[in-house]
């Protein structure tokens, strides 16, 4: 372990020296405002008149910086009709579950520049419009030195490719929507690096979770154990407020899923509850629930978010639905966010090709003042 961190520690003063003169700031202004999705695979018919930006989730690589073959990811007619619909598209590093990999590619400078050769071929060949970070989540003190690094070498490539391309290429990430983890991220870095910032304010509780909370409230709720006290609100706060991030750096991220606990109620314990028939079910699976199976939707006036009941009470569902989202979009455009992003698009998607939730929210978001 020693001699991992001196070879870290090296390798990252060496290529800063030679490299922190040559980074430019952030190369699409901080005004025009962001509606992003984030494309899982390759998802049919996608509605491209609903978005500025898709991020294409995800490129994965092995330890030594090898890319992880996937048929879907990169695409070729993706980025073509998304440009052809005046969207951009920008490819997505990592996801859940990678971090391991990311942290021990920082470890090892060949495939380190194995990893960074091959991605940046991925976004010239592919015609994307920039990189998507997607590390969740470099928090210790050896891998926030990788992370930096791989993310200013990103911010220096890409700058030079769309100088070649007179295209201003984009570098966003997803960020953790918890206080302890997000610090690991200084303001000097990401007002250096990223465009923007993509907090995934949701997932706030689980399966691992000891009671029944709401994974995406807007605002806490009392009956929260006090260990437990976290939301959109306060999440985004501390990102203005505390730390003093601009709003225009910063996208809300909105779920199109929800969380299911089996219990009868919401906030209870789920110590000696049993394993819900699923984890999550997607909003295309809910609203069937809803029409059709007679669960009852209750709201939650305090976190501004629904619940749905099963009929024989075994199981509740956490979800946002569009008049939750319509009201996280108003408190949004309020603070003066640069945005908000949806995972994953195709999650609300209807047999009758209609994605409500994203729709509703583009005509909130996009309604010119009175």
């Amino acid at each position: 372990m020693r001699s991992a961190i001196l070879v870290t520690a090296i390798y990252a003063c060496c290529y800063l020296i030679g490299a922190n003169s040559a980074l430019a700031a952030p190369s699409e202004g901080t005004s025009d405002k962001v509606f992003v999705g984030y494309v899982a695979g390759m998802p049919k018919d996608i509605n491209y008149s609903l978005y500025t930006h898709l991020c294409h989730a995800f490129v994965v690589a092995e330890k030594d910086g090898s890319l992880v073959a996937r048929e879907q990811v990169p695409n070729h007619e993706l980025t073509r009709d998304a440009h052809n619909a005046g969207v951009k598209v920008l490819v997505s590093l990592g996801g859940w579950g990678w971090d391991e990999n990311f942290a021990a590619m920082s470890l090892d400078p060949q495939a380190e520049d194995r990893y960074v050769t091959a991605v940046m071929a991925i976004v010239d060949e592919y015609d994307y419009d920039g990189i998507d970070l997607d590390w969740e989540y470099p928090d210790t003190n050896i891998e926030i030195v990788g992370f930096e690094r791989l993310t200013r070498r990103f911010r220096k490539l890409l700058d030079e490719l769309g100088n070649s391309k007179n295209s201003p290429m984009l570098l966003t990430m997803a960020a953790a929507a918890h206080p302890t983890t997000l610090e690991w991220l200084s303001n000097e870095f990401l007002l250096e690096t990223m465009d923007w910032v993509n907090i995934m304010t949701y997932d706030y509780v689980g399966g691992w979770a000891s009671f029944a909370g709401h994974h995406s409230p807007l605002f806490a709720s009392a009956k929260l154990p006090s260990d437990s006290i976290l939301s959109t609100e306060l999440t985004m706060k501390y990102l203005l407020e505390e730390r003093g991030l601009p709003a225009e750096r910063l996208a809300l991220g909105i779920p199109l899923y929800g969380c299911v606990f089996a219990v009868g109620e919401p906030y209870v314990s789920t110590a000696r509850a049993p394993k819900p028939s699923r984890p999550s079910v997607n909003y295309n699976q809910i609203d069937p629930l809803l029409k059709e199976q007679n669960w009852t939707r209750i709201w939650d006036d305090e976190t501004k978010n629904p619940w749905l009941l099963a009929p024989d009470r075994s199981e509740i569902i956490c979800y946002d639905d569009s008049e939750s989202i319509a009201i996280k979009i108003e408190w949004a455009m309020k603070q003066g966010f640069r945005g908000i992003f949806f995972w994953q698009i195709a999650a609300d998607r209807m047999p009758d090709g209609r994605n409500p939730l994203q729709e509703s929210a583009h005509e909130k978001f996009f309604q010119k003042a009175p």
